[in-house]
């Protein structure tokens, strides 16, 4: 008779490591910073619609037509006015603390940031020769609340951390 047929045994490859369930964590902590960060930003926001912007204008007679256009459009109606602008991206910053996540309220911070550099593009490019000594405290106020703003919707967002195990050894069964 011949010998029987010979299986090699080859060593069990090891298994990648299996993911445990995810655990999510926050902190009272960053918690607080995004509600003081976001509030004390559009605070900021909304208080620099009360104040001078440009060459002694206030931002509710500033037209929105300022941030696209050359000339300084004067406008008497508050909704059309750039104050009107930072007065709802103030409050979509406070309605931005609901989701957890803060991307709102990042992003009524952003898009003030882009109100005031729209601004300052279009002033650049007027020809009355405006430049940054022309804008007045109110923007500066405006800019300063959008980027703290920006900031607070960082934190407070609850972090995910995905831990790894490695399965014990399998049984090899023959």
């Amino acid at each position: 008779m011949g010998q029987p047929a010979y299986e090699p045994v080859e060593p069990v490859p090891a298994r990648a490591p299996a993911a445990a369930p995810v655990s999510r964590t926050w902190s009272w902590a960053g918690l607080a910073v995004r509600i003081v960060l976001t509030l004390v930003g559009a605070a900021g926001m909304i208080v620099s619609l009360f104040m001078n912007w440009v060459r002694g204008q206030l931002a509710t007679d500033i037209s929105v037509r300022a941030l696209f256009q050359t000339n300084q459009v004067r406008n008497l109606n508050f909704v059309e006015s750039i104050g009107f602008v930072m007065l709802v991206l103030g409050l979509v910053a406070i309605v931005g603390l609901a989701p957890r996540t803060g991307w709102l309220t990042s992003l009524a911070g952003a898009l003030g940031i882009v109100v005031f550099v729209l601004l300052l593009v279009e002033m650049y490019r007027a020809p009355g020769n405006l430049t940054v000594s022309d804008l007045d405290p109110g923007a500066w106020v405006g800019l300063a609340g959008s980027v703290v703003v920006l900031i607070g919707g960082f934190f407070g967002a609850r972090t995910t951390a995905v831990v790894t195990t490695t399965p014990g050894p399998r049984a090899v069964v023959p």
